[in-house]
C-alpha cells in the first residue's frame, strides 16, 4: 500500500521543507496531472503571449519590422502575458490546495482529477476575490508603511488555505490567519522565502536566456536566432509556473502545523480512528499515537 504523509501534525522548518518535496515526490503524478488538466490553458497562452513579444523583438533587432511595431507588439505581449501568468499563478496556487484538501480528505485513496476539479469549481469563485481583496489589502499596507505591507502579506498567504481546508467564509479565514501566525511569523516568513529562492532558481533556466536574448538584440543579428527556439524557451517558462506548486504545499503543511499547535485537530481525530486503519502506514512516529 502506498506510503503516505500524515498532514495534521506539528512540524518544524526542515520538516515542512522535507515534507513539502517527499509529498511532491510522492503525488508528482496525479498532482502535475491535475495541474495541466486545469491550468493547460494558461500554460499554453502564456506560450503565445511570450513567444509574441520575443519574436517582435527579434523582428526589429533583424530589421524585419519598424521600431514603432515592435514595441507596440512587445507592449501588447508583455500585458497580455503579465495578466496570463497572474491569473495561471492563482488557478496553480487554488488548484494545489484542492489536491491537497482531497488528499487530506481521503487519507491515501487514489485521486483523480475529478476530484480535484470538483473541490477547484467549489471554491473558485469564492477564492478568487478573496485573493483580490487581500493583494488591495497587501498593497494598501504597502503604500502607507512598507512594513506593514510585509506583514500582511505573510499573514494573507494563510487565509486560502484555511478556506479551502475548513470550508470557512472570507471573515473566519480571514480572523483565524492572524490568530494562526500569532507567535509563528518569522517561521512563516522563512519558509515563503526558501521556497521562492528555489522557484526563482528554477525559473532563471529560461528567463535569464531570454534576457539575455533580449538585450544582446542591438548587437547580434537575430536572424540567426530561429523561432522555433524562441517559442521552446517561451512554453518552458510558461511550464515552469507548475513549480509555485511547491511554496503552496509548503503553506500547506504549515496551515496543518500551526492549526495542530492551536488546537491540537489532528490529535483528537487519530484518538478517535485509534485501531480502526492500523493497516494504512504514515509517517507518524510511534510515541504520537
Amino acid at each position: 500500500m502506498k506510503y503516505t504523509i500524515e498532514l495534521r501534525r506539528i512540524r518544524d522548518f526542515g520538516e515542512i521543507i522535507n515534507d513539502t518535496f517527499t509529498f511532491l515526490k510522492q503525488n508528482f503524478k496525479p498532482l502535475f496531472s491535475s495541474l495541466f488538466l486545469i491550468c493547460g490553458f494558461f500554460i499554453l497562452a502564456g506560450t503565445v503571449a511570450t513567444s509574441f513579444s520575443q519574436i517582435s523583438i527579434h523582428d526589429i533587432g533583424s530589421g524585419g519590422a519598424t521600431e514603432y511595431d515592435s514595441n507596440l507588439t512587445t507592449g501588447i505581449g508583455i500585458i497580455a502575458g503579465g495578466f496570463i501568468t497572474v491569473l495561471g499563478q492563482f488557478f496553480i496556487y487554488l488548484s494545489t490546495l484542492c489536491f491537497v484538501a482531497v488528499y487530506n480528505e481521503k487519507k491515501g485513496e487514489k485521486i483523480t482529477v475529478q476530484d480535484v476539479w470538483g473541490y477547484f469549481k467549489y471554491y473558485f469563485f469564492r477564492s478568487l476575490w478573496s485573493g483580490f481583496l487581500l493583494i488591495l489589502l497587501a498593497c494598501v499596507g504597502f503604500v502607507f508603511c512598507i512594513i506593514p505591507g510585509i506583514y500582511l502579506f505573510n499573514v494573507f498567504y494563510l487565509v486560502l488555505p484555511i478556506m479551502v481546508m475548513e470550508n470557512a467564509s472570507f471573515n473566519y479565514s480571514f480572523n483565524k490567519s492572524f490568530k494562526l501566525i500569532k507567535d509563528y511569523w518569522w517561521t512563516i516568513f522563512g519558509i515563503i522565502f526558501v521556497c521562492s529562492i528555489i522557484v526563482s532558481v528554477g525559473s532563471s533556466i529560461v528567463t535569464v536566456p531570454l534576457t539575455l536574448m533580449s538585450g544582446l538584440r542591438l548587437f547580434i543579428k537575430f536572424k540567426y536566432i530561429s523561432w522555433p527556439i524562441i517559442i521552446f524557451l517561451s512554453m518552458l517558462q510558461n511550464i515552469l509556473m507548475l513549480s509555485y506548486t511547491i511554496p503552496t504545499i509548503a503553506i500547506a503543511l504549515s496551515y496543518f502545523s500551526l492549526q495542530e499547535r492551536k488546537d491540537g485537530t489532528g490529535i483528537m481525530e487519530r484518538i478517535e480512528a485509534f485501531g480502526s486503519h492500523a493497516d494504512k502506514p504514515d509517517d507518524l512516529p510511534a510515541e504520537q499515537y
